[in-house]
């Protein structure tokens, strides 16, 4: 089942005074809270916590000093910052340094024991941020493996645990390399489990791309076939979890790591990244997902008023998580609605050709087709259409009407086909459908027109659920990834933004659409439609979810959604158009 919480939080403690100076932070926790009936939860903690030390006589609540190395000291005041910013009812998983072995982790554990009698909505202690990149960041010599931070970590645990008997723990906090026994499995074996310690939750760190190794791509973001891939490396870790008594959460992530980048983590792209990323995570069962924020970094869901440098404001990618918390909402207040989400293929064509016509400039009207099969190549560049995979994703809830039982489920529907234009230099034909994409969209605007058939016809029907015995669909997201990016300036740059994307990579042509058939929906019922809308991928301003607007101050709604609605036909179809690079939430309100 999705924990109500499931989008949560994560700041550093040096961020904390500047963040907590704004009722930003505040409100839009309690916007997740109106829908989803739980409050995220908050992850103090970060690079910036194996830098951190407790001084009781410190006047003010953080202070960074450079003697004798970069360092943030926090002081008692900053214990009443946190306590009275947050309601009772956040869960604060408190970040320790694990780096400082200085008598024997005297200053972390005092800094634990100060948290836990200061703050009450402390939950969970972690110890160490990232402890497998700690040798190549030279806190600990060559050599220095996972067994030893085992070792480390239950020292300080066990002495944490002597002064706060009920005191509960997240380990790990891996960056994810998972070399050199740095893994769940290792740490299970090594006695970190929930049978030795208190432990709730395991935790591991991701981010789709990172900055520090130069690897960051806007298109390649919204690709849903790189992000399989990369999260199925965790599956080991989320079995290792459940073997140790506990559940995996990824308890650092984001975009693009190293505090994001710009034209990447700021734009359209990032919010469809999120929705993507989230829903798959749940797919696993993956607890919960703490993205990390900054005061004034690119991958923030918002800048803060007060931020240096930068104004305040909303940032694109938090609209991907007002639209996920308007697809996770409960049907009313106090519900027990459920949900879960589970992939599901839809049936791929046996065969597909395609016929294309062309109007190249300086040439006469060209009809190419994909039967060509005498060898012979073509020495110009023509536009072949052909299938490509699109996510859809559906988190249903569904009720036997002869039973009354209800049902909460979900769809992950991995595969949609629909049309893409990509230029190549010759004509092929296929018997099986392609199932890989290309960012070569385009080459050049040198078509002028182009009609294209198909002897089969193209599989957009992305519904055929079950609906025997009186069981429909309740809710359903679908994102169309085609990528699509706009060369319109006005959209290029937003308030908080800290420069405007490039509008050189604009998409030749206009933006394509998809009409959509779905079915599995109750005959007879109309659906609300909602949704998460860009310009392009590459935009910075102009998103919203159906019409959602912020107070860029406080972040608080200025003007309510205006979802729009659709009919579901007595066959028990519902038919609507998605653009490129566009998320889709149906939402049927008569199914509890």
């Amino acid at each position: 089942m999705i924990d109500r919480s499931f989008i949560s939080y994560s700041l550093e403690h040096m961020a904390m005074p500047t963040f907590l100076n704004s009722p930003m932070l505040n409100n839009l926790m309690e916007l997740w809270k109106s829908k989803t009936g739980s409050r995220p939860g908050l992850r103090i903690g970060g690079s910036g916590m194996d830098k951190t030390t407790y001084v009781p006589s410190l006047d003010q609540p953080v202070m960074w000093t450079a003697n004798p190395s970069s360092q943030y000291l926090v002081g008692p005041s900053y214990f009443k910052l946190v306590r009275e910013y947050f309601p009772s009812d956040t869960q604060i998983t408190f970040g320790l340094n694990l780096v400082n072995t200085t008598d024997n982790w005297q200053n972390t554990v005092e800094f634990a024991v100060a948290a836990d009698e200061s703050i009450p909505q402390v939950d969970l202690f972690e110890i160490g941020n990232e402890p497998d990149l700690y040798v190549s960041g030279k806190q600990r010599p060559r050599g220095w493996t996972g067994k030893d931070y085992a070792e480390e970590w239950k020292s300080v645990a066990n002495r944490v645990k002597t002064v706060l008997p009920n005191a509960q723990f997240q380990p790990a906090v891996f960056a994810g390399s998972l070399k050199d026994n740095f893994d769940l499995s290792s740490l299970v074996r090594a006695g970190i489990n929930n049978y030795q310690f208190k432990i709730p939750t395991y935790s591991l760190h991701f981010y789709a791309q990172s900055a520090c190794s130069g690897n960051q791509n806007l298109d390649r973001l919204v690709d849903h076939n790189i992000l399989g891939a990369q999260l199925q490396r965790f599956n080991p870790e989320l079995a290792a979890a459940e073997a140790g008594g506990a559940r995996f959460t990824m308890a650092e992530s984001n975009t693009v790591s190293c505090s994001g980048f710009v034209d990447v983590s700021d734009t359209f792209a990032s919010a469809l990244w999120l929705v993507d990323y989230s829903l798959a995570a749940a797919s696993k069962k993956i607890e919960r997902i703490y993205f990390h924020n900054g005061p004034t970094t690119p991958y923030s869901f918002f800048i803060p008023k007060g931020a240096n440098g930068l104004e305040s404001g909303i940032r694109p990618i938090y609209y991907g998580v007002y639209f996920l918390a308007e697809a996770l909402a409960l049907p009313e207040p106090g519900s027990t609605t459920k949900f879960m989400v589970k992939p599901i293929s839809l049936p791929v064509p046996k065969e597909t050709v395609f016929t294309k016509t062309a109007t190249l400039p300086g040439t006469k009207l060209t009809t190419i087709e994909n039967q060509l099969l005498d060898g012979s190549t073509m020495t110009q560049t023509v536009e072949i259409a052909y299938p490509m995979i699109t996510e859809i994703v559906l988190p249903t809830i569904t009720r036997s009407r002869t039973t009354s039982q209800r049902v909460y489920t979900s769809w992950v529907l991995s595969t949609i086909w629909t049309s893409q234009e990509i230029t190549l230099t010759k004509i092929v034909r296929r018997t099986k459908p392609l199932i890989y994409t290309t960012s070569s969209v385009y080459a050049a605007p040198i078509v002028v027109t182009s009609t294209q058939t198909t002897t089969n016809p193209q599989a957009t029907n992305i519904g055929n659920f079950p609906s025997y015995d009186g069981v429909f669909l309740a809710r359903a997201v679908i994102l169309n990834l085609s990528p699509y990016n706009t060369s319109d300036e006005k959209v290029l740059n937003c308030r908080s933004c800290s420069a405007p994307s490039p509008a050189k990579y604009g998409t030749v042509g206009p933006r394509k659409s998809t009409r959509m058939t779905v079915t599995g929906f109750q005959p007879g019922h109309r659906l609300k439609l909602v949704r998460l809308r860009g310009p392009g991928l590459n935009a910075k301003a102009g998103v919203n979810v159906s019409g959602i607007a912020f107070s860029e101050e406080t972040g608080e709604v200025t003007y309510t959604p205006r979802p729009g609605s659709i009919y579901v036909e007595w066959d028990g179809t519902a038919r609507f158009d998605i653009l490129a690079s566009e998320a889709v939430l149906l939402v049927d309100e008569k199914v509890l």
